[in-house]
């Protein structure tokens, strides 16, 4: 079920790009802003803050020694689970000896609300994000942990909200600059006034940089350099009538550059699409830097954030990968990795070549190709395969009841194999979701 929610949800934080309008069409238009006519916005909600230690860096669910995972247990429980990438095993987060990993005693064990995923914040630390989405939730805590899940210290609090830290990719992860750690949220629970707050984890002050700024930002794309790109969605235009969109409904989306230094809001770039579609453009921000791809002009470039000047580096893309969802998968090496269709774009040279296919994966329902879970650069960890089998759930009436489902594993491919489509795997324990 997490598998299919963390599509669905970055499938809404780019944008819906894999939605398709009612009349078929996926028309769509961007254009950057130009400095003369930069739009700025001055948020005076918190005192200005020195410049960033270092560039924006996304937290994330894992490194080179461990990916962290969790489940749900009866009565609304979440448990952290890790494998162990060196050792090639996964296991509860747990190294109580006897501990049966089902209840409150177990460290590895929160009640939903506390947490959602733990992120990687050093070598010996763990940090993790509460949200008060939940009724037994009011506040939501940011904690620090050990790598075993354990020694826990609360280090700031924001109240009645919630931060969105989920951890799927980098518009739904926290960051840190090395000195403060940044977090996406919303006021009085999902569906109120989106915040970002900044958490001084050395004092335990917390701020939400976008207060008193008067754009009404919705998401967050990611980080370019030391500054955040965040996404609007303005209203269609003509207004919906009241019988559902038509071909000449369009929404703009407009993308923010926001220091969290200064409070200041650039507008980036914007893209007009009907009903906010943006399946034949893509905009996406990976390592670092913004890329454009405009499927219908066949080109793609890289965004300066700093003037608004695109950078094309490939055009006269082939027109049957111009038709689909363009969903973005990642960078591997040199290339941007596309699934429907399937298309790798190398960003130094302009080459565009269909991706090799890996073995599918069938589960729920249908074939999958293998999903890119954590990126180490040479080496990709990924879903590699699927078996069948039957497990027994607890309904809330106590009477159990079997499920046929899938279990998952996980294995490590180097970037190379991926990109060729050779499944040299090496696995590495069960994929737990």
């Amino acid at each position: 079920m997490k598998r299919v929610f963390s599509l669905a949800l970055a499938a809404l934080l780019l944008a819906g790009c894999t939605a398709t309008p009612v009349d078929g069409s996926a028309s769509s238009a961007a254009e950057a802003a130009e400095p003369s006519t930069t739009q700025e916005a001055e948020s005076t909600a918190a005192a200005a803050t020195p410049a960033p230690a270092q560039p924006l860096e996304p937290l994330r669910v894992g490194n080179e020694q461990q990916y962290y995972m969790s489940d749900m247990l009866p009565g609304g429980l979440i448990r952290c689970w890790t494998v162990d990438l060196k050792r090639h095993q996964s296991h509860v987060l747990c190294d109580a000896e006897g501990c049966p990993h089902d209840n409150l005693d177990c460290p590895a064990v929160f009640t939903r609300g506390d947490m959602d995923r733990v992120f990687v914040l050093d070598e010996d630390t763990l940090v993790y994000f509460g949200n008060n989405a939940f009724p037994e939730t009011s506040d939501s805590p940011v904690v620090i942990v050990d790598r075993q899940c354990q020694n826990p210290r609360t280090v700031a609090t924001v109240q009645d909200a919630a931060f969105s830290a989920l951890g799927y990719d980098n518009s739904t992860s926290p960051y840190t600059d090395g000195t403060y750690l940044y977090c996406l949220g919303h006021h009085s629970r999902y569906g109120g006034q989106t915040a970002l707050f900044r958490i001084d984890p050395s004092t335990g002050e917390t701020v939400d940089l976008l207060e008193n700024v008067d754009v009404p930002i919705d998401l967050l794309l990611g980080a370019v350099g030391s500054k955040f790109v965040l996404i609007q969605f303005e209203r269609e235009s003509p207004p919906d009538n009241g019988e559902g969109f038509t071909s000449a409904a369009t929404q703009r989306i407009v993308h923010w550059l926001f220091d969290p230094a200064t409070g200041t809001l650039q507008q980036l770039a914007f893209y007009d699409t009907p009903r906010g579609v943006l399946d034949s453009y893509t905009a996406e921000i990976l390592d670092g830097t913004y890329y454009q791809v405009d499927w219908a002009a066949g080109t793609a470039s890289t965004l300066d954030p700093e003037t608004g000047e695109a950078h094309l580096f490939a055009k006269d893309i082939p027109a049957e990968y111009r038709e689909g969802n363009h969903w973005v998968d990642d960078k591997v090496g040199d290339w941007l990795v596309f699934s429907y269709p399937m298309v790798m774009i190398n960003v130094k040279t302009g080459e565009v070549r269909q991706r090799p296919a890996l073995p599918d994966n069938y589960w729920n329902g249908g074939a999958h190709q293998p999903s890119i879970h954590l990126n180490l650069v040479d080496t990709l960890l990924v879903d590699c395969r699927y078996e069948p089998y039957t497990r027994t759930d607890i309904g809330p009436d106590g009477t159990p009841a079997k499920v046929e489902t899938n279990q998952g594993y996980l294995g490590l491919i180097s970037a190379e194999d991926f990109l060729n489509g050779v499944p040299n795997y090496t696995e590495v324990g069960e994929y737990i979701t």
